[in-house]
């Protein structure tokens, strides 16, 4: 016993019944616009110190609000200095303010050859259901925030709070390979037509 796939399914190219239920999601697809992340980037410019030495710092610090973490830092100092790229995420789940939640939240610490990092903030500046991405420059310092010369177990501590230096919208890779598949999609029933 055979079963048949029935007329409209046989010449799916040739059915314009088909071809009118498929081109309008073909089209939604292809307008829809892409997701985008938002990649904030903010700026440590003062002095790192121990109970010892006190060192003008620089550090640049970008998280990506949709992925949730630290994706990439740059550190200059005397002692400290170093290049990193990856994902750090919240060491809490806490990724906004609210009243009766955490009071500081950081991010993971991560060493990147003999320095190591800790970014561990006060989050008291912000306000109920203010996003901790978006609003970095509101928080200070907490205790332990630090770099570290690993190889020495000298710390030095971040002694006041960073400034937001631009927020950079990326589209998210998941939507924009959707936006493609519509586009193709849309050539191919045009040539299919022609």
């Amino acid at each position: 016993m055979t079963i048949s796939p029935g007329p409209l399914l046989r010449h799916p190219s040739k059915n314009p019944e088909i071809t009118m239920k498929v081109l309008p999601l073909l089209l939604a697809l292809c307008f829809m616009s892409p997701a985008h992340a938002a990649l904030i980037t903010y700026a440590y410019t003062n002095k790192i110190e121990n109970q010892h030495e006190s060192y003008d710092a620089v550090g640049l610090f970008t998280v990506d609000d949709q992925r949730r973490g630290l994706v990439s830092a740059t550190f200059t100092s005397i002692p400290v200095n170093f290049e990193w790229e990856g994902f750090v995420p919240l060491m809490y789940d806490q990724p906004v303010s609210d009243v009766g939640q955490l009071y500081e939240n950081g991010f993971e610490p991560f060493t990147v050859g003999d320095a190591s990092c800790f970014l561990y903030l006060d989050l008291f500046f912000l306000d109920a259901g203010e996003d901790i991405f978006h609003n970095l420059d509101k928080t200070a310092p907490f205790e332990g925030a630090s770099v570290e010369v690993v190889s020495t177990h000298t710390g030095y501590f971040f002694i006041a709070g960073l400034n937001k230096v631009s927020t950079v919208d990326v589209p998210e890779p998941a939507s924009t390979a959707l936006f493609g598949l519509g586009l193709l999609g849309l050539v191919a029933s045009r040539r299919k037509r022609c």
